[in-house]
């Protein structure tokens, strides 16, 4: 799959004019350099070669001059360089067990339209992608733009287990997913778990950018995406990160995975309400669990406590293992974030080591309910803008 050019106005550069080209978009968009002057100097190349460059990535639309401003050297002072993430597009999806979220985003993954379609996941991924497309169809159209314009597609899903126990079963798969959406489309397309995509995208909504970082969807079910230097940890299988079907205690509660006792069985936000119903509280669903905890509903209150706990006593290992700097907690659970949160730091405090204990930050998570999306989003920007993808982007400008 190749990346679908952008349609540039201006007359296209030779093909000499154009290596290294990204690398000046890189060193733009990540703030380590904005004039000619201090371009060349990270890069070691002479200024006449920077300007070339440049004048590539303008007429692109990649890049724009913003006014002058000092940059060490005499005479006047250079002109200021940015980064333009309205030159292209993504699109991005987050699949759902009874609807699925789509948006178009710029490329710097701010979301430009969006809306949410009820599915039913047992209809598989022909029909329910068919109807993503067209809304993608839509979301151009209402948006004036050429699909061209796209460099690639983001779409988070739940993890094998979550879908097979809502009905999903065998259809939904990574292949499948892009087997239809390229029927439509030839621009990349990136499939991930949902989780993962939440991680990637709290990754980059950070300016404290910590080494590792940890991201816990405490919701209606449980998971887990884990960063590393800014890449996704996907295991042999893609299967990192299922923390959720991790046994705790000596519960026998059946889990949708075939065992007992699992995290998700026992402390999820299903979980929950499941028990507080049972108890006669009138708690339909996660969302209802942490509003109840929030208005200092005692039992509530003391069900995610415990929950907490629970998730508590898995993180510690992940706590030893991985040494996080952070533990970002996302979802309806995390609303709750007091008891939840104390519940948690108790169960770290008591069984990882001191050490990696005292080292982690546990605290909500810095995006909201668009995070799924964002991450989508910024898994594309992250292969659409790399170097080597951006030098090959512009020549096929002159095609």
């Amino acid at each position: 799959m190749t990346t679908a050019p952008l349609r540039s106005r201006r007359r296209p550069a030779s093909q000499s004019r154009i290596a290294r080209s990204g690398e000046i978009l890189e060193l733009v968009r990540h703030g380590r350099a904005n004039t000619t002057g201090q371009l060349a100097d990270e890069l070691g190349i002479a200024r006449s070669t920077v300007n070339d460059r440049v004048d590539v990535l303008l007429a692109a639309g990649l890049l724009s001059l913003d006014g002058p401003s000092a940059d060490g050297s005499r005479g006047r002072p250079a002109a200021t360089l940015s980064f333009s993430p309205r030159a292209g597009l993504t699109l991005a999806a987050q699949l759902g067990i009874s609807g699925i979220r789509l948006a178009a985003t710029d490329l710097a993954g701010e979301i430009l339209t969006s809306t949410m379609i009820d599915i039913d996941l047992a209809d598989g991924p022909e029909a329910v992608l068919s109807e993503v497309t067209r809304t993608y169809d839509g979301m151009l159209e209402q948006l004036d733009a050429d699909p061209a314009r796209v460099h690639g597609i983001g779409f988070g899903m739940p993890a094998r287990v979550e879908l097979a126990s809502q009905g999903g079963g065998a259809d939904w798969t990574a292949e499948s997913v892009c087997e239809v959406l390229n029927r439509w489309t030839d621009v990349p397309i990136f499939v991930d778990h949902d989780v993962n995509l939440l991680a990637f995208g709290e990754h980059c909504a950070r300016t404290d950018e910590p080494e590792v970082l940890v991201c816990v969807k405490v919701g209606t079910v449980i998971g887990c995406g884990v960063v590393v230097n800014g890449k996704v940890i996907q295991g042999v299988s893609g299967l990192a990160g299922e923390i959720g079907h991790t046994r705790v205690g000596a519960s026998e509660v059946p889990c949708s995975c075939g065992n007992l006792g699992c995290l998700n069985a026992v402390a999820s936000g299903a979980a929950l309400a499941r028990r507080l119903r049972a108890e006669g509280v009138d708690a339909p669903n996660a969302r209802a669990v942490a509003t109840l905890a929030r208005s200092a509903h005692v039992e509530a209150g003391h069900a995610v406590r415990i929950a907490g706990r629970d998730i508590g006593e898995v993180l510690a290992g992940v706590v030893n293992l991985l040494n996080p700097g952070v533990i970002s907690l996302w979802g309806y659970l995390a609303e709750a974030e007091e008891q939840l949160i104390a519940g948690i730091r108790e169960s770290i405090a008591k069984s990882a080591q001191s050490g990696p204990a005292g080292d982690v930050r546990i605290e909500p998570a810095t995006m909201g309910p668009d995070a799924g999306l964002y991450g989508a989003a910024m898994m594309v920007v992250e292969h659409a803008l790399q170097p080597a993808a951006v030098d090959g982007y512009l020549v096929g400008l002159q095609r």
